[in-house]
């Protein structure tokens, strides 16, 4: 029966390892291939530790490294192919390292390039017992921690505190001589109180264990540092994990109090939602620059909701809101100078073509009025007549 291998990554340096597959030799594979994966100095358990560019671990070498077509026997065949195309965009390859237990000086190592075979949930895995033998390969061997306790003794013999002893004796000399006295007496109570919870019992370790105890119970103030570090560490897995996944979004919901708790007031002032903000962005354009990060709008300053979107997954509204970006102080006060002279330029056209209605109104209204008593009918007697006709003469 062919052995099964299970495939961990550990995602970022001191991150804990992730479960990324479970893996057999295909079908096709040789016996020669077959024997060295049944080896019983091959792990079931391999963790790829980290990432490198270095010819020893993409180059080919037939004498110190054994290729192996595998093929994921689980149902999570996606991850597989998300890591293959994620070591493909980058151009690295992961290795992982592992002790042989039949040796105590030789560490075997399992390499996956970048160049691999175009072909679903089947990638090539690279192994060889012993790394020494790879040319140019800078990883060191694996050292066994030595697990045995040492054996302790329970009758632990007392050692007194080391008292000074004077050669000659010495007489009181006054003020100054007291003083010193007093300061080697305090000296070796000190001793003793140091050594007393080491090699005595009873009441003093008691004593020493409730210190610990409530030592132990005040709560320790966290900096700003380890909450920036701790966040940017936590964005980095959460981008990994979405990049070999098979879904084309994802939703992230910060909460600063969440991340200010525990701080002093001035660490407080230092963690702000712009870093954080900042942080996520960095952490998507990391792992995939063709990624698109994105702040939905909020009424709330302390919470903020981001979307990461895949390539060619972004809608066209994000896109067209992001490409506006933010423009210089001085193109902002030239679009303003340019907006109030059109605007002034409206108002003006306004005011023309209303003095122009008013001009036309009064032009209609005085064609239809009429010149009354133009026509006026003579009504003076022949006598009113004759005698203005009089007056007119003498005058």
């Amino acid at each position: 029966m062919t052995k099964q291998i299970q495939l961990f990554l550990v995602p970022q340096p001191g991150a804990n390892p992730e479960f990324l597959a479970t893996l057999a030799p295909t079908n096709d594979a040789s016996d020669a291939i077959l024997e060295l994966w049944n080896d019983p100095s091959l792990p079931t358990k391999v963790i790829l530790e980290g990432y490198t560019r270095d010819g020893w671990a993409w180059k080919p070498n037939s004498l110190a490294l054994t290729s192996v077509r595998v093929q994921s026997t689980d149902q999570r065949g996606h991850k597989l192919d998300g890591f293959v195309k994620y070591l493909a965009d980058r151009q690295k390859s992961a290795y992982g390292r592992f002790a042989i237990p039949s040796s105590n000086h030789r560490t075997g190592i399992c390499i996956v390039s970048y160049i691999q075979k175009k072909e679903s949930n089947r990638m090539d895995c690279r192994i060889s017992l012993d790394l020494t033998q790879i040319p140019n390969c800078t990883l060191s061997v694996l050292v066994k921690k030595n697990t045995t306790k040492p054996q302790s003794s329970t009758n632990t013999a007392v050692t007194k505190p080391p008292v000074a002893v004077n050669s000659r004796p010495r007489k009181a000399g006054g003020l100054l001589g007291k003083l010193v006295g007093a300061q080697q007496r305090t000296n070796q109570h000190v001793q003793v109180a140091i050594q007393k919870p080491v090699t005595s019992g009873g009441r003093t370790s008691a004593s020493t264990n409730n210190n610990d105890t409530s030592t132990a119970n005040i709560p320790t103030l966290r900096t700003s540092q380890q909450v920036l570090s701790e966040f940017r560490n936590e964005m980095e897995q959460k981008m990994l994990n979405f990049d070999i996944s098979p879904e084309e979004t994802m939703t992230l919901s910060v909460t600063l109090a969440e991340h200010t708790t525990g701080l002093s007031i001035e660490d407080k002032a230092k963690v702000t939602m712009e870093i954080l903000k900042y942080m996520v962005y960095e952490a998507a354009e990391e792992v995939n620059d063709e990624w698109i990060a994105y702040k939905e709008p909020s009424e709330f300053m302390d919470e903020a909701t981001f979307t990461i979107y895949k390539e060619g997954a972004a809608p066209p509204e994000v896109l067209e809101e992001i490409n506006k970006g933010e423009l210089p102080e001085e193109m902002r006060a030239e679009q303003r100078a340019i907006a109030t002279e059109r605007q002034r330029q409206v108002q003006q056209a306004e005011s023309r073509n209303q003095r122009q209605v008013m001009q036309q109104a009064h032009n209609e209204y005085d064609d239809d009025m009429e010149v009354l008593n133009q026509n006026k009918r003579d009504r003076r007697t022949i006598e009113d007549y004759q005698r203005e006709k009089n007056k007119r003469s003498k005058s």
